[in-house]
């Protein structure tokens, strides 16, 4: 008997590269291209495939699927985009402007910190510095992203440990590994979405930093010649990752709905008390088919 799914579900990638960027070992969410193209073809067969403009103005989206990228790695436009295009599957990708256009991913930084065990060598460094007591070594990639943690501050210590211990060709490497402008492919069956400029977590930041972050990169895309979502794609994607200014900011840009990351699908529409922009649910795609198979399934039936 075939499972029958009751809810909408927007699928997350990150990386689907071939072999994981020098650097990046640890905690980088991942999926290889053989088995990415394994998931989108059986996601074909039990869902309709939409744009996700078509899934958030559906009256029910139940039956439904849209796939996302998030930070634009350079991957995506060598191998999957292409081929999706190939098989006339639509799908979005979630801009940071700021990292497209040149500046380092902080979230790769910290990631190399994990690759090469240098926590305990970071937190020595700024020992002198209080926000650092919020961080535990053995728990550095999580406590380094929450929310009471300015994650601007953070990006720059990170500067500035990668630069008091020489670390120039490691950052050379980590500005490859995020897409240029001229990467991006320009194609009915593809579209952009703002993911604020520099993927930090927005409830940490000033009201005028959230600013900032939000509008710049609803300028750069609106600057553009590409096809653009009105979604906007919540950095991290969970509940504490944004605030009131951050609500209000993302509807002052002019998006007309609000992502979430916090592994569920759609199917009563959520809203935003404040904005009442609608709230839609993703899931980060795991590492194989069968996998996916499964997660699916479990989340469809916690509705």
């Amino acid at each position: 008997m075939s499972f029958s799914y009751q809810g909408g579900h927007i699928l997350l990638y990150h990386g689907v590269f071939s072999k994981i960027p020098s650097g990046l070992e640890s905690r980088l969410h991942n999926v290889f291209p053989d088995e990415f193209k394994r998931q989108i073809k059986w996601l074909s067969r039990e869902f309709e495939i939409v744009s996700m403009d078509e899934f958030t103005t559906a009256k029910d989206n139940r039956g439904l699927a849209t796939i996302t990228f998030d930070d634009a790695y350079a991957d995506l436009f060598s191998y999957a985009i292409p081929w999706l295009v190939g098989e006339g599957i639509p799908s979005t990708v979630f801009i940071n402007s700021n990292l497209v256009c040149g500046d380092i991913f902080w979230r790769d930084k910290v990631r190399f910190v994990l690759t090469e065990q240098l926590e305990e060598d970071f937190l020595t460094f700024f020992a002198q510095e209080q926000w650092t007591k919020k961080i535990r070594p053995e728990r550095f990639y999580k406590d380094s992203k929450q929310p009471g943690l300015n994650s601007h501050l953070v990006d720059q210590a990170l500067n500035v440990f990668f630069a008091e211990r020489h670390l120039d060709q490691e950052l050379l490497t980590l500005t490859k590994v995020i897409a240029k402008p001229s990467d991006l492919i320009n194609d009915p069956l593809i579209h952009y979405g703002n993911h604020s400029a520099s993927h930090y977590v927005l409830s940490s930041l000033k009201p005028d930093q959230q600013c900032e972050e939000i509008i710049s990169c609803q300028n750069w895309l609106n600057k553009g010649k590409y096809r653009c979502t009105s979604s906007f794609a919540l950095p991290f994607g969970g509940t504490q990752d944004a605030d009131e200014n951050t609500h209000a900011l993302i509807n002052e840009a002019g998006c007309s709905a609000i992502l979430m990351s916090r592994q569920a699908v759609n199917r009563n529409q959520q809203k935003d008390p404040i904005t009442e922009l609608p709230i839609f649910e993703r899931y980060m795609a795991p590492s194989t088919v069968d996998e996916l198979i499964v997660l699916s399934r479990q989340l469809d039936q916690t509705l």
